[in-house]
This record gives structure tokens, C-alpha cells and sequence, in this order.
């Protein structure tokens, strides 16, 4: 903790300990951090042994930086000589980029391996606002005692997913962190803000090739692929499934061939899924998936 911060220390701060020693926490406690406080005991963290970690391969040029850092750029100046920091990390917990308006934040942060270059796993700093955002897959705040790490409970955080515009995957999360006794409902704004920022730019960036493949996707839709019936489409599922197709989506058009897989529901139905072969109008091409859910007037051929 930096000199002169309020840390946040009160009784509340023996509610992990209470925790791990069986007793009640009470209700200040919600149950998606009881939920992150049982996967941290799960994996062998204590209160004082949470530990970032180096990582060595890391690519500074991949999509997800190059669209965050005139983010960043502006984001150094919107928090400059405030006691605010932010950072971005990959899905991997991974941190690239982080802007701080305070040297002492970022020391602070320093001593605890927030820092870029460093894996911020749940597994290995414990709960916290980045790794709640890569669990849960939306925007999370995580505060003071909420901290499975000791070390972390001076600070505050608000963090928010960033997606991939065109697959709708998660790419990364942006987080902001302040000390206890400074945050306020901005950084939740801030966070919710930047991501959306560095999400416009990924699209921004996507290449002749994607947008190609995109339209000639739609276009092949339109002339006559199925239509869901209402009610039965993908955004009227429970989000869980909507998850589920998403990364099953994703897995086969890695896969880079036509395929068909069936995706058990959580409603107990089955969905197919048709990934084929697209070429677009300048030759380009790739893998297009299509989903089939129990209900439409009929799968895709």
C-alpha cells in the first residue's frame, strides 16, 4: 500500500478469513464473490500468497493493442495527476498497456505485478475487477475487503469486457483502479468507455478480407439460408447458450473446414451447427458458421 492512502482496513477485512475458516460472512459479501472466493481456495491461494507472473511470449503488435493504444494515449491525458490508473489485458489475464495519473498508484501497482508483461490470473492475485470481467463476461467492480489478496484491499476497481466486434468473442478487459477512499461512480463510466473505444477500433481495423467474407455471408443469407422462427433465435436464448454456440462458433471456424457439430442446450435442446467454405467477391475466402436451433422452419442446407 502507498504511504498516505486510506487502505480500507476495518473489521470487514477479516470477511475472507471468515470465509476460509467456515464462519458466515454476512451479507455484505455477494454471492459472485463468494463464487471467485471458492475458486481462489480451490486453486491453493491464501490471503498472502497471491503472486503475478512474467510472461515471455507476448506479442506487442497483435490486434488488441494496436486498436488500444491511441485509447491509451487519450486515456494518459483524461487521468493525468489524478490517483487513477488503467490498465488493459488479453483474455489470457495477460497486461499489455496501463496509464496512471499518480507515480505512487503505479508503483504501488508495480509491487503487486499489475504491471505489463505480467499474468493477473484469479488463480494467481485472486479476486479482482479484470479477472471477475474474464469469468463472468461483463462489466464488474470489485472493491476494498471484496480483495481475496491482502495486498490488494487499499484499492478499488471498475473493469469492463472488450469483444471482439466481428467473431463477438472476448478479447480482453479494461480495468480502473484507484484507492479506496477515491472511487466514484466515474470509474465504471471510464471503464465502460474505454472498451467500447478500443472495440471501434478493432473493427476499424478489420481487413478488406473480413469485411469481403462478412458480406458475402450476408448475402448468401438473404438469398435463402434459414430464418429462425420468433422466439427461437440466438438472442433469445439464456446468455449462458448464447456462450456456448459463440465459442463452439469460434472453434470451428479455427478449424478452417466444413464441418457439422451438435451443442446441447441448457433448455435440454440441441443445436447444429453448419460451418462451410465462403468465398467473397474479390476471391477472398473463409469459414462461415450457422446455427440451427429446435424451432426454425428448417436447418441450414
Amino acid at each position: 500500500m502507498a504511504d498516505g492512502w486510506n487502505d480500507g482496513r476495518t473489521s470487514d477485512d477479516t470477511l475472507v478469513e471468515r470465509f476460509l475458516d467456515g464462519k458466515p460472512t454476512g451479507p455484505d459479501v455477494c454471492a459472485s464473490i463468494l463464487d471467485s472466493w471458492r475458486r481462489c481456495r480451490a486453486a491453493g491461494l491464501t490471503p498472502d500468497s497471491a503472486q503475478a507472473y512474467p510472461v515471455e511470449d507476448l506479442d506487442p503488435e497483435c490486434d488488441l493493442v494496436r486498436a488500444a493504444r491511441p485509447v491509451f494515449e487519450r486515456l494518459r491525458i483524461t487521468i493525468a495527476d489524478t490517483p487513477a490508473c488503467v490498465f488493459l489485458g488479453d483474455a489470457r489475464s495477460v497486461i499489455f498497456l496501463r496509464a496512471e495519473g499518480d507515480p505512487v498508484l503505479g508503483r504501488a501497482l508495480d509491487a503487486v505485478g499489475a504491471a505489463p508483461g505480467f499474468r493477473c490470473a484469479e488463480t494467481d492475485v485472486g479476486t479482482t475487477a479484470f479477472n471477475s470481467v474474464l469469468v463472468e463476461r461483463r462489466a464488474r467492480q470489485v472493491s476494498g475487503h471484496e480483495h481475496f489478496a491482502e495486498a490488494l484491499r487499499w484499492s478499488t476497481a471498475a473493469a469492463a469486457p472488450v469483444r471482439d466486434p466481428l467473431s463477438g468473442r472476448l478479447a480482453g478487459a479494461i480495468s480502473v483502479t484507484c484507492p479506496n477512499d477515491r472511487a466514484n461512480a466515474e470509474m465504471m463510466e471510464l471503464a465502460r468507455r474505454s472498451a467500447a473505444g478500443v472495440e471501434q477500433r478493432l473493427l476499424d481495423m478489420a481487413t478488406d478480407r473480413e469485411r469481403a467474407l462478412i458480406a458475402a455471408f450476408l448475402r448468401e443469407q438473404g438469398a435463402g439460408a434459414a430464418r429462425p422462427a420468433p422466439g427461437t433465435g440466438p438472442r433469445d436464448l439464456p446468455s449462458r447458450d448464447r456462450l456456448t454456440l459463440q465459442e463452439a462458433a469460434v472453434n470451428l471456424v479455427a478449424q478452417g473446414r466444413a464441418a457439422v457439430v451438435d451443442v446441447a442446450l441448457s433448455d435440454g435442446r440441441v443445436a447444429t451447427l453448419v460451418a462451410r467454405p465462403v468465398t467473397g467477391s474479390a476471391g477472398a475466402a473463409g469459414i462461415a458458421v450457422q446455427a440451427w436451433i429446435p424451432g426454425r422452419s428448417r436447418p441450414p442446407e
